[in-house]
């Protein structure tokens, strides 16, 4: 409008011009880019993230993100701080209810019925045979899960003795190798690698039955398991450093990349994915085991006021009498 209402022929002051104002919403365009991240930057929100299978829990503070922002932040957070998800700890107490409904059994003294009508009935009146049966034995049922588990920790607690021995000797029987091999040629002297193939034998067998009763063999392969071995060797790291990768299960990113690197998640929630979070906020982070039940909470807003308090105001004085009583 300036170049026209003025009709300037100044083909510089025009260019000059342009260039200004480019100038101008390029600034403006990275102030609102530089306010936005300020934005997400104090936390508004705090989220709790649930995985449906088993129940862990996580909370983490977020700022005013979109829900597809939020989405992508609680994924990259998963990776780093939950545990990897194991359907085999899952599978025992589907099995414990197979169990207890594989010992109940419904006779038909009657006979079979011949209509459509009378089987029916027949089935419906089973299914409440059953249903009464499975709830006179759910008095019993809890000294059952007692002491399976009493039997599976005792069990756990031997496996993880007897691995804890083997390891620590095979580490002894490295450190007895280290000081053969500085006694020999430089050319003679046996790498990491070969150390960690020569004693992973001898705890194995131990490994194995651990990793088994405790349902992380799928977990962990054996090349990795050498691998991790040869790592602790040439760092020169201790058994118990060794075997903490296998007695406390780590984050899932700790684990093969093939165990999760695979999984499309996908984002479920009734309000727009573009719109901000709220407060109570709920979506879900689903994949192919579990789903990620999120709900959002507002963070509240918190003022402070100062208040001055004279110091003579909460004095006191403590008179004693003279006389005192016998």
């Amino acid at each position: 409008v300036r170049i026209l209402d003025a009709k300037d022929e100044n083909y510089q002051g025009i260019v000059q011009y342009a260039v200004s104002l480019v100038d101008a919403l390029l600034f403006i365009h990275y102030l609102a880019v530089v306010l936005l991240e300020l934005r997400q930057l104090q936390p508004c929100f705090s989220v709790c993230v649930t995985r449906s299978t088993d129940g862990t829990t996580r909370h983490y503070n977020l700022g005013q993100l979109s829900i597809q922002r939020a989405a992508l932040a609680i994924i990259e957070n998963y990776y780093s701080d939950f545990p990897i998800h194991n359907p085999a700890l899952l599978s025992a107490s589907k099995s414990r209810a197979a169990k207890h409904l594989a010992g109940l059994k419904v006779y038909n003294v009657d006979g079979p019925g011949n209509n459509a009508a009378a089987s029916a009935g027949l089935a419906q009146s089973q299914s409440r045979a059953m249903i009464a049966a499975a709830a006179r034995r759910r008095d019993t049922s809890h000294n059952e899960l007692y002491y399976e588990e009493v039997e599976h920790e005792k069990r756990v607690r031997k496996r993880k003795a007897r691995l804890v021995v083997a390891v620590e000797e095979a580490f002894t029987h490295i450190k007895r190798m280290q000081d053969d091999e500085q006694k020999k040629a430089p050319g003679d002297v046996m790498d990491p690698r070969e150390a960690a193939q020569a004693i992973f034998p001898s705890m194995a067998r131990a490994l194995q039955k651990y990793l088994r009763t405790t349902k992380q063999q799928h977990c962990h392969s054996m090349e990795s398991i050498q691998q991790h071995l040869a790592f602790c060797i040439t760092n020169n790291m201790t058994p118990k450093a060794f075997l903490e990768s296998y007695l406390t299960p780590g984050p899932t990113l700790q684990y093969n990349q093939n165990h999760w690197m695979a999984r499309r998640w996908t984002l479920i929630s009734e309000a727009s994915v573009t719109s901000g979070l709220k407060d109570g906020t709920i979506f879900l982070l689903k994949c192919v085991d579990f789903s990620l039940v999120v709900k959002s909470k507002k963070i509240p807003y918190i003022q402070m006021s100062e208040e001055y308090i004279d110091p003579k105001s909460h004095k006191f004085v403590l008179r004693l009498q003279s006389e005192t009583s016998v």
